[in-house]
């Protein structure tokens, strides 16, 4: 999706909303897009870069346990403000899903459940743009709490990673085949840049390492020459 249709989604979902009292966190979600400009180079735009941990992949059954998130401005990841929680899914974790992040329900049984954290992370978010690896994953999770809770989605300019990857490091591939595509993992990606990923599977860790790719694709995309925002908005928007 690009910036346009992404703005006049909004204007219209504005007008759809001008009469309801919202809660001031989901007022200053309409105006996410406000002063984003098409024009303006992407490597100089704020970001929070986000991670979920979920009971499962299951988008009907599963929730999520933990989000973790940092934000990246003017191209530079700020270490001291950092976005960690833990979130009570309000059902069981499955062993599967233990062995992949270690969250156990021990460690959420006394955690706010997803629609506060979700609150706190709203407000931690702001009118920044998000960031994620496999955007509509995360993204599904969040504008479900969304939904449930202002009756509208997300209104954040979302980017994802993948998007990112496939047009500044893949070649075309005009039958098809993806050749390449596993290039785009998030293991394949830190060991394209030499990066390590100390917590692998967890929400801080891979936020941390989706937002140090991150910072390198902003930079590889604009060598290609889609250095604006409204470029990377086109090439790896997502909504």
């Amino acid at each position: 999706m690009n910036l346009w249709q992404a703005r006049l989604s909004n204007q219209m979902l504005k007008m759809r909303l001008s009469r309801r009292n919202l809660p001031s966190e989901a007022r200053n979600n309409l105006s996410a897009l406000d002063t984003l400009e098409a024009g303006a180079p992407a490597k100089e735009q704020r970001y929070v870069v986000v991670d979920l941990e979920t009971t499962g992949l299951d988008f009907n059954r599963d929730r999520v346990v933990s989000v973790g998130a940092f934000r990246v401005v003017d191209g530079a990841i700020r270490l001291g403000e950092v976005f960690s929680a833990l979130a009570n899914p309000g059902r069981g974790i499955p062993a599967e899903s233990i062995k992949v992040h270690g969250i156990t329900p021990d460690m959420i049984k006394s955690a706010p459940p997803a629609w506060e954290v979700f609150r706190d992370f709203l407000e931690y978010l702001g009118s920044d743009i998000l960031v994620a690896h496999h955007a509509r994953f995360d993204l599904f999770f969040l504008d479900r709490v969304m939904r449930a809770q202002y009756g509208f989605r997300m209104q954040n300019l979302v980017v994802d990673t993948v998007l990112m990857c496939r047009a500044a490091l893949i070649q075309p591939d005009p039958y098809g085949e993806k050749r390449g595509a596993k290039r785009c993992s998030l293991d394949a990606l830190a060991g394209h840049y030499g990066l390590e990923v100390p917590e692998r599977h967890t929400a801080l860790g891979d936020a941390l390492a989706t937002a140090l790719i991150f910072q390198r694709l902003v930079l590889d995309l604009e060598k290609a020459g889609w250095g604006s925002l409204g470029e990377l908005a086109k090439v790896a928007g997502v909504k």
